[in-house]
């Protein structure tokens, strides 16, 4: 997450979940929960389920990081995939 995100207040950052996940939707996916991690260098961790295939998660991926927009980087920079089957 950006430091814009992470100057957010807790509840601020919360609001853009229901956004993230309908955003997810459209991609087949499912967003399960979201945390807080410690211990690791990433500031939110965010688990999606995909029925389909992993490709969907992809193709989602660069929607979600608004890439070829004004947007890009705003909240997300870049991210992190490990998948688990």
């Amino acid at each position: 997450m950006t430091a814009e995100f992470l100057r957010m207040p807790l509840e601020e950052r919360e609001k853009h979940l229901p956004k993230w996940s309908k955003l997810a939707s459209e991609y087949g996916l499912k967003l399960l929960f979201w945390g807080l991690p410690m211990g690791v260098p990433e500031h939110v961790v965010i688990v999606f389920e995909d029925n389909a295939n992993s490709s969907n998660y992809f193709i989602f991926q660069r929607a979600w990081l608004k890439l070829g927009t004004p947007e890009a980087g705003k909240l997300i920079r870049k991210t992190r995939t490990i998948i688990v089957y």
